[in-house]
């Protein structure tokens, strides 16, 4: 077989590989998922600290910030746990109903007796911190920080399930919250974030949003035509960030893009007032791409290495 033949060969099997593969899937929502969910943010932790980049620049720096956060430091030595090793992924959803609707699910590998006996022995040396009851076989633990208190149980071995409501949680981990029926509207913004993001939020523009938007005649006429906006933050030797607003039209979608590119200028002109990082802000807005496709604006940022060791040098 000559040379010619062999490499036309090798890129048919490439292209037939390519064709079977297709686009990237959409994301899936997480089991726990309530079904009256308005907005969804996913964290991918293991992905993130595997990153190359954030391995060089980012990694020390966050252990020693979760040191200084006492309140998280607290509440993740009351659990006995090490977000650095032992979380995977977190989720944080929230419904319809304000900040009582919130739900967090921490995807990991847990050590449940080695965390029940941490939790205890917290509880006893920090009674007013941590507080570690039963609800019939389920380990309840409420932490108490200086805002409101959340409650923490495990799923199993391997899902921990954080609300500000006691009974949310028990209802969450026992099976009892609605899960599997999402609305339509939010089922549809899930299908605009696919692949296999570090970061990714999907979140529906509620009436009440379009309500708080009729003080601004411009955002007024944009907002019954408003419908979603989702995001995703890729992060390995580069960051790769994406948010778009999708809309009922095309009109709306360019109306959109035209009010997001009137701010550009503006923060070139706000660049400019820090002497040492203004070339590098001038290379992030020219890095930063607005466009309108159909009924979808986008707003693309790339950040190579370069920049962020630019960055870094400057800090």
């Amino acid at each position: 077989m000559s040379a010619t033949k062999t490499w036309l060969k090798a890129l048919a099997l490439a292209l037939a590989a390519l064709a079977l593969t297709g686009p990237a899937r959409a994301v899936e929502a997480d089991a726990l998922v309530p079904g009256d969910s308005e907005a969804l943010i996913s964290v991918d932790v293991r992905q993130l600290l595997d990153a190359p980049l954030v391995k060089k620049y980012a990694l020390e720096h966050l252990r020693a910030q979760l040191k200084q956060n006492n309140e998280a430091n607290q509440a993740f030595q009351s659990l006995g746990l090490d977000p650095f090793k032992d979380v995977d992924s977190i989720l944080l959803t929230k419904g319809a109903g304000g900040n009582d609707k919130i739900l967090v699910v921490v995807r990991g590998r847990f050590d449940l007796d080695k965390i029940q006996k941490a939790a205890s022995d917290f509880s006893e040396k920090n009674p007013g911190k941590l507080k570690v009851s039963k609800e019939k076989d389920l380990q309840v633990y409420e932490m108490k920080g200086e805002g409101n208190p959340a409650y923490a149980a495990f799923a199993n071995k391997n899902t921990l399930v954080v609300t500000p409501q006691r009974a949310a949680t028990v209802k969450a981990v026992s099976g009892g919250e609605e899960r599997g029926t999402l609305s339509k509207e939010m089922k549809t913004a899930l299908g605009y974030v696919r692949g296999t993001p570090s970061v990714w939020f999907a979140a529906l523009v509620t009436e009440e949003m379009r309500k708080g938007m009729k003080n601004n005649p411009q955002a007024a006429a944009l907002a019954p035509k408003l419908e979603s906006v989702t995001g995703s933050v890729n992060v390995s030797d580069d960051v790769k960030l994406a948010v778009r607003v999708h809309t009922t039209d095309a009109k709306a979608a360019a109306q959109v893009k035209q009010t997001i590119t009137q701010l550009k200028p503006l923060l070139a002109l706000l660049a400019q007032n820090n002497e040492e990082l203004a070339p590098l802000l001038n290379e992030l807005l020219d890095n930063l791409k607005i466009s309108a496709e159909k009924t979808t604006t986008s707003v693309t940022l790339d950040v190579s290495q370069q920049m962020i060791e630019k960055a870094a040098k400057k800090q």
